[in-house]
């Protein structure tokens, strides 16, 4: 499974490779149809989408939630039906499963009372225990983790190797930032969970502090060494961050240098990896933050970092989604972007293979026009058949809609 840039991406480009040829045959390159489904039409404010297994019947559930009026809900597949989670939340911002309490169901993280008008407050991070049976029963217990101003992204990661998952939470701006510089760096945050996490302390560190306005976060083993790295969108591009790597704690390398420009409007906003056949991994932006285009990164001849920058388009009108997943089995990943102001889009960009690995080609399909302000995106096979599933939530369209992938 693939999500969003709140997703988490296991693979190293040779051994993806290898696998995608062996294991499946690779089909045509054109992007497949679509069949769209919109799953609900009373969603304002929506922000972000996650995918997961919330009932355990061995199909992926949809997580959504909305800022303002608040709502965190989940849609049962394959009916769809929309049950509640919380309504005890203001300011919903972000979301991250796993189990947390080890009883074998699905718990949730909720970063909310979110605010970047408001850098001294709020951010409060809970994690909400699965009932056990939450289309009967929709009593999530509510559990503080900490509180960190505009805490903006939340994910699990496995940042040691241990094979436990920690909690990262990113906070999009550091405490006391204001607009339009926001020059205070966030505190990038790892969490343990406790022995017991209902009632103990949860044990963090800060992983980084030299942030400004990190909107995007990715998991992704990077070098494959049985560790998760991160990947951060900001205004200083896109960083790979690793713990113990070289010999130091946290190893920071700047990937792709962002949107050159002046405060707001500069650096990167969100962040996904993908392969290509041609010429493996790539790093896909859009840039600046919020903002119009969407960026392509992939290795220069020296190897060095930061990578080689193309920009694929400069259509977007308020970037806010972007997700990389082989939508056609073809073994090279698509870019999925949209964004969430008018006139509103949500499109696949396809590489052409053979096109050149110095100027590499990049083809443009409208998945949908003007129906959904996408603010989240997130890519599941819904319907196990082999074929990856797009759903989007609107924010100024307050809807969530499911386009699900025909295969051909």
């Amino acid at each position: 499974m693939l999500t969003n840039t709140a997703a988490v991406t296991r693979f190293h480009a040779p051994a993806f490779l290898l696998s995608c040829l062996l294991l499946s045959a690779c089909q045509s390159g054109d992007v497949p149809r679509f069949h769209r489904q919109v799953l609900d039409e009373s969603f304002a404010g929506g922000y972000g989408v996650e995918i997961a297994d919330i009932d355990g019947d061995g199909l992926e559930d949809i997580v959504s939630l909305a800022t303002t009026p608040a709502q965190f809900v989940w849609y049962h597949n394959p009916n769809w039906r929309k049950y509640v989670i919380t309504n005890e939340s203001a300011g919903n911002i972000a979301t991250a499963p796993h189990d947390i309490d080890g009883d074998g169901d699905v718990d949730l993280v909720l970063a909310s009372a979110f605010n970047l008008g408001a850098s001294t407050e709020g951010g409060l991070v809970h994690w909400l225990e699965n009932p056990g049976n939450p289309t009967a029963n929709q009593n999530w217990s509510r559990h503080l983790i900490d509180q960190i101003p505009t805490s903006h992204r939340v994910r699990w990661a496995d940042v040691n190797g241990d094979g436990k998952k920690e909690l990262i939470n990113l906070p999009i701006i550091g405490i006391g930032a204001v607009a339009p510089d926001y020059a205070v760096g966030a505190q990038l945050t790892a969490y343990s969970v406790p022995a017991d996490p209902h009632t103990s302390p949860w044990g963090k560190v800060v992983i980084n502090d030299t942030l400004e306005v990190a909107h995007g976060l990715g998991v992704f083993d990077w070098d494959a060494d049985g560790r998760d790295d991160l990947l951060t969108a900001s205004f200083g591009g896109v960083e790979l961050i690793q713990l113990a790597s070289h010999g130091r704690f946290v190893e920071q390398t700047t990937v792709g240098s962002g949107k050159e420009g002046f405060h707001p409007e500069r650096g990167s906003s969100e962040v996904g990896v993908g392969v290509l056949r041609d010429y493996g991994r790539f790093v896909a932006s859009i840039e600046p933050w919020h903002g119009n285009e969407v960026v392509v990164y992939r290795p220069n001849a020296t190897g060095q970092m930061p990578w080689l920058r193309q920009t694929i388009d400069t259509a977007l009108v308020g970037g806010h989604a972007l997700a990389v997943a082989d939508l056609n089995n073809d073994c090279n990943d698509e870019i999925i972007a949209g964004h969430r102001s008018s006139p509103y889009g949500l499109y696949v960009y396809r590489y052409v293979p053979g096109s050149g690995r110095e100027q590499p080609q990049w083809l443009r399909s409208t998945l949908d026009a003007g129906g959904i302000g996408v603010a989240g995106l997130a890519v599941a096979d819904f319907n196990n058949d082999g074929f990856e599933d797009i759903v989007a939530v609107g924010s100024a369209t307050a809807n969530v809609i499911l386009f699900e992938n025909q295969g051909r």
